[in-house]
């Protein structure tokens, strides 16, 4: 299956071609955007890095609790290093799962039936479709936005509530809202909600469902305010400015030239203040 060319929501798009697709960007591309130069940021779409041991962990609890997705496969096998581990784990990856150590099958097991069993993240779950990948065309630019949503619970055809899961190494809201922040989940929000909207479709409320990846593997639903939103929309807004316009012209920039003058944080010099 190639990916889609026209708006619309898609499902059954398979993750190799939603992530490998050219032709249309995603939240976590324009959230990256902002973080390094446009030649980076080139070079890094042609030369995808390799998901960390805990994204894939994190893949493994979304498969469980969503329904969809690669399947997680105990390997049976503590350490890799054996011939037959390393032939084992091959098996499972060539067909299409996500081998995993004991532990972890475990662990994310015990996770996902945390989640399941939380009150408020059970009420998001109980109806609606996973894994739905949304393609629409920003109209100041006429880039392909594209989104895949966890989990969009109809409310009507035209309305749509959303749940987004995320599994964190913090053990709590006041903790997690700084990995929302680091992130950029305030930017993940208003993308695609505004991917929905160009398809006529409302999104009055999104939700995050957060697990705690070390037991007891707590569980929270959270909700950001309104200007939350606002300035991711504003970032985002800047982002596909600057992407359009290095698109457009096939032009890729990296630092300037020169000389940069540039000092240390101011920080340095206060904890030096505080040494004394």
């Amino acid at each position: 299956m190639s990916a889609p060319t026209e708006p619309g929501l898609y499902a059954g798009v398979p993750e190799d071609v939603y992530h490998g697709d050219r032709n249309s960007i995603s939240s976590t591309q324009i959230r990256r955007w902002l973080e390094v130069t446009p030649h980076r940021w080139r070079y890094e779409r042609e030369h995808p890095r390799q998901p960390s041991d805990e994204m894939i962990w994190g893949s493994a609890v979304h498969t469980i609790v969503l329904g969809v997705g690669a399947q997680p496969v105990n390997t049976g096998y503590d350490k890799w290093q054996s011939n037959a581990a390393k032939a084992e784990v091959a098996r499972i990856r060539a067909e299409g799962g996500i081998p995993m150590k004991p532990k972890d099958f475990d662990r994310a097991h015990a996770a996902a039936a945390k989640v399941l069993a939380h009150p408020d993240a059970a009420a998001v779950l109980a109806s609606g479709v996973p894994e739905l990948s949304a393609y629409a065309r920003d109209k100041p630019t006429g880039v392909m936005m594209r989104a895949r949503f966890d989990w969009l619970q109809w409310l009507d055809p035209r309305t749509a509530l959303v749940g987004d899961l995320k599994t964190t190494s913090k053990q709590g809201p006041d903790e997690w809202i700084w990995s929302a922040a680091d992130f950029g989940y305030h930017q993940q929000w208003p993308w695609y909600v505004d991917v929905l909207a160009l398809l006529g479709i409302d999104v009055p409320t999104w939700l995050w469902l957060v697990v705690c990846s070390d037991p007891p593997h707590e569980v929270w639903v959270v909700e950001l305010p309104q200007p939350a939103a606002d300035l991711g929309r504003r970032r985002n807004r800047r982002a596909l400015d600057g992407y359009a316009e290095c698109q457009l012209t096939d032009t890729w920039p990296s630092h300037p030239g020169g000389i940069h003058h540039i000092d240390l944080p101011e920080r340095i010099y206060r904890q030096e203040e505080y040494a004394r």
